[in-house]
């Protein structure tokens, strides 16, 4: 909520009128998003970056943190209905190959603005879903893993893991995140410094709404 209260003037500072803002989901998101100044002529559209993890909708999730920031910038909401995670390539190609699925994803190719949070292995939406078995959480730590955004599991470079997982995703890509001019990485907590430094050094952020003890952390992860 401190986080949240804080950063909302920030980001909002950064979300010109008309922009495109690709959207993640999150604890800490949905307390920033709620707290933006509401503006009904900034006309955002916001696009959800990622499928749903489960059918159970929380207000957490990005469907619902996008709904509030359209609402709240007298914008549109894109909804990337489609899972999260699916078994396998053939069916994430299935999903991939959908008009309504590719009309999101030309949406997400033309964001201007990202808010994202920054996950790890044990302690991202997907752990905490528990999507993520204990035979995958050790196949993405063998690749070297290290930080999660929009369910891309990257490593200390910031380069996006090669698994079995990767193939298995419904999200934008990191080859498209960095092309976004302006991410907004939003995080409350020092345990994922490690993820945080390796997102900056692979150019997946450059803006961050972090809390005291995570800047503490994350600093040491970069002189490190």
């Amino acid at each position: 909520r401190v986080v949240g209260h804080f950063g909302a003037p920030f980001v909002a500072a950064l979300l010109p009128r008309g922009a495109v803002v690709a959207i993640a989901g999150g604890r800490t998101i949905r307390e920033l998003v709620q707290l933006l100044p509401e503006d009904k002529e900034r006309h955002l559209t916001v696009v959800q970056a990622m499928g749903s993890i489960a059918s159970t909708i929380g207000p957490e999730d990005a469907l619902e943190t996008g709904r509030i920031l359209a609402r709240r910038s007298g914008g549109r909401f894109e909804a990337f209905n489609a899972p999260a995670f699916v078994p396998d390539r053939k069916t994430r190609d299935a999903f991939l190959a959908l008009a309504q699925i590719r009309s999101v994803r030309e949406q997400l190719a033309q964001a201007n603005v990202a808010v994202v949070g920054v996950g790890t292995l044990t302690n991202s939406v997907f752990a905490a879903r528990g999507a993520l078995r204990s035979r995958e959480v050790e196949e993405l730590a063998a690749c070297g893993a290290v930080g999660e955004i929009c369910g891309r599991f990257y490593d200390k470079h910031g380069r996006e893991c090669s698994s079995c997982w990767r193939d298995r995703v419904l999200s934008v890509d990191l080859e498209q995140v960095r092309r976004i001019p302006q991410v907004i990485g939003v995080v409350a907590g020092g345990d994922r410094s490690a993820a945080l430094a390796a997102a900056i050094r692979g150019h997946l952020l450059n803006a961050l709404v972090i809390d005291e003890n995570a800047a503490r952390f994350l600093s040491t992860a970069i002189r490190n």
